[in-house]
C-alpha cells in the first residue's frame, strides 16, 4: 500500500511562517529534521528546504528575493522566539511580509 500526500497549501496561495520545532520530521517527505517550520493554519511541520523549493520569489519592500532554506529555517526560528525579539533583533514584526512565502507548486502533505 502506498502512501497518499494530500496538499496542505495550493499553488498562489500565501503562506505564513508562525515558528519552529526541534527534532521532528518534515510533513512534505518525511525527513527527520533538526528544525522544523512551523506555518500558520498547519498541525505539523515542513523541512526549509521544502519551503523553498515550493516558493516563488518575494517582494519585501523594495528588495524582490527568493529565500533559501537557510533564511527560511531562520525565520522560523526568530518567530518562534517571539514579537519583543524580532522587532529587538532585527525591527521586524511576526507575521509581517518578512514571515510570508508565496507558493508556486502545490505543498503536499504525507
Amino acid at each position: 500500500m502506498t502512501a497518499t500526500a494530500t496538499i496542505a497549501f495550493k499553488a498562489c496561495e500565501e503562506i505564513t511562517i508562525v515558528g519552529a520545532e526541534t527534532e521532528c520530521e518534515c510533513s512534505h517527505c518525511g525527513r527527520p529534521l533538526k528544525v522544523g517550520v512551523r506555518l500558520a493554519g498547519f498541525g505539523g511541520v515542513f523541512g526549509s528546504d521544502c519551503l523553498a523549493r515550493a516558493s516563488e520569489k518575494q517582494k519585501v519592500g523594495p528588495y524582490i528575493q527568493k529565500l533559501s532554506g537557510q533564511s527560511i529555517k531562520e525565520r522560523g526560528i526568530i518567530a518562534r522566539k517571539g514579537a519583543e525579539y524580532a522587532s529587538r533583533m532585527y525591527g521586524w514584526r511576526v507575521g509581517d511580509a518578512n514571515f510570508k512565502l508565496v507558493l508556486k507548486s502545490d505543498l503536499r502533505s504525507i
